[in-house]
C-alpha cells in the first residue's frame, strides 16, 4: 500500500460527508449485513456506518461485511481496527446464506457489476441476484430491512435520454447481456413479493457509481482510464459517443441509506447528475492527470453495451431532499488520488 494514510482520508472525508446529510440514529444497536463488502458500494456504506458508530452513535451498529475472498490490505485493516465481523464465502452456496446471521437490515450489494466479469460468470450472475437474494431475505429480522441493488440496465433497449422508475427496459432474454440485465429486474420481482409479504424491502437502480474505494483491477471505463493515464497515456477503444452519467460515491451512499431506512417505495433511481460522453470523460482525466488523450474514429467496441445511461432522480432527490452533488471535477481527483495510492 503506497499511502494507507491518503486512504483512509479519502474514505473518511466522504463518510464525514454522508453522515452530514443522513441522519442514521434510528439504526443505533441494530446488525446490519452488507453483501460486496469489498467492493466500491459496500465499502463505502461501511465506511459511513463506521464513522457513525465512532463519532456519533448512542449505541454502536453492529456491522457484518460479507465477501466472496477473505479481505485484505486496507480492507482488513479496516474490519480489524474497528471490530467489523468479516465473513466471506459464495453467495452461490445456499449453505453459505443458511449461515449468514440474523440481521436487522440486509443490504444486498453483491454481485459482478463490471461487463468482463459478469459475461464470463453468467449462470452465476443470475443466481446472486436471485436465489441469493430469496436466502438472504430468510436471515431477517422481523420487522428487518433489506436493500437490493439492482442496476440501470434494466432500463436497456430504452430509448429515452432519462428513464424514470415507471420505464422498462425492451431487450429480450437473447441480449448478450441478459444475465445481468434479466438478473436485476428477477432480483426486482422478489423484493416486490417481500414487500406484498409485509417485508421492508427496496430496490436501488444504481448507475455507474465512482469514487474512492475502487479495486485496482475494476475495469469499468472510469476506472480503466485513470489506470491508463498513470501508465503515461489514454487510448480509448472506439470514438467515444455513448453518453453516460456518473455518481460520485458519497452521492450514491446517502440515496442507498435513505432507502433503507424509510423505503417508502419499491424501487428508486440512484446515481449522479453528470452526463459526459465517454470521450469528454477522457479527455477530462487526462487534463486533470496531465496526459495524452488518443480518441479512433471506430465505433465498433462493445457495440452491446447502452448507448446512453441516464436516469431522473426526481423521486429520491423529492422523496428524501437530496438537493447538492460532489461535481464531477472533484470526484474525478479524488478518485485519481485513490487509484494512484492503492495498490
Amino acid at each position: 500500500m503506497k499511502s494507507k494514510f491518503t486512504l483512509l482520508a479519502l474514505l473518511e472525508k466522504d463518510a464525514q460527508y454522508v453522515n452530514e446529510r443522513v441522519d442514521l440514529n434510528s439504526l443505533d444497536g441494530l446488525e446490519i449485513t452488507i453483501t460486496g463488502a469489498s467492493g466500491l458500494v459496500g465499502l463505502n456504506i461501511i465506511s459511513a456506518l463506521n464513522y457513525y458508530n465512532n463519532n456519533l452513535a448512542k449505541k454502536r451498529i453492529n456491522i457484518n461485511a460479507l465477501s466472496f475472498t477473505k479481505p485484505n490490505g486496507i480492507i482488513n485493516d479496516i474490519y480489524v481496527e474497528n471490530s467489523i465481523k468479516s465473513i466471506y464465502g459464495d453467495l452461490d452456496d445456499c449453505n453459505f446464506i443458511k449461515n449468514v446471521p440474523l440481521s436487522d437490515c440486509i443490504i444486498h450489494s453483491a454481485g459482478y457489476g463490471q461487463p468482463g466479469k459478469f459475461l464470463n460468470n453468467k449462470i452465476k450472475t443470475i443466481a446472486i441476484n436471485t436465489s441469493a437474494t430469496i436466502g438472504l431475505s430468510k436471515r431477517l429480522k422481523e420487522c428487518g430491512r433489506f436493500l437490493f441493488l439492482s442496476s440501470s440496465e434494466v432500463y436497456s433497449g430504452c430509448l429515452n435520454d432519462k428513464n424514470t422508475e415507471d420505464d422498462i427496459g425492451t431487450t429480450a432474454p437473447t441480449h448478450p447481456r441478459s444475465c445481468y440485465i434479466e438478473g436485476k429486474r428477477s432480483g426486482e420481482a422478489i423484493i416486490n413479493i417481500l414487500r406484498e409479504s409485509g417485508i421492508n424491502a427496496s430496490s436501488a437502480r444504481l448507475a455507474l457509481a465512482y469514487g474512492p474505494g475502487v479495486k485496482s483491477n475494476d475495469e469499468r471505463v472510469l476506472n480503466q482510464f485513470i489506470q491508463k493515464g498513470i501508465d503515461g497515456k489514454i487510448t480509448l477503444l472506439d470514438s467515444g459517443e455513448s453518453m453516460r452519467t456518473y455518481g460520485y460515491i458519497s452521492n450514491v451512499v446517502i440515496m442507498l441509506l435513505n432507502i433503507l431506512i424509510k423505503n417508502n417505495n419499491a424501487v428508486y433511481n440512484v446515481g449522479g447528475n453528470s452526463m459526459i460522453s465517454i470521450r469528454e470523460l477522457a479527455n477530462k482525466i487526462g487534463e486533470i492527470m496531465k496526459v495524452d488523450v488518443d480518441v479512433p474514429a471506430s465505433d465498433s467496441f462493445l457495440k452491446d453495451a447502452p448507448k446512453s445511461v441516464g436516469l431522473d432522480l426526481s423521486r429520491i432527490e423529492s422523496e428524501y431532499n437530496i438537493t447538492d452533488y460532489v461535481g464531477l471535477d472533484q470526484g474525478l481527483k479524488n478518485t485519481i488520488e485513490w487509484i494512484k495510492n492503492y495498490e
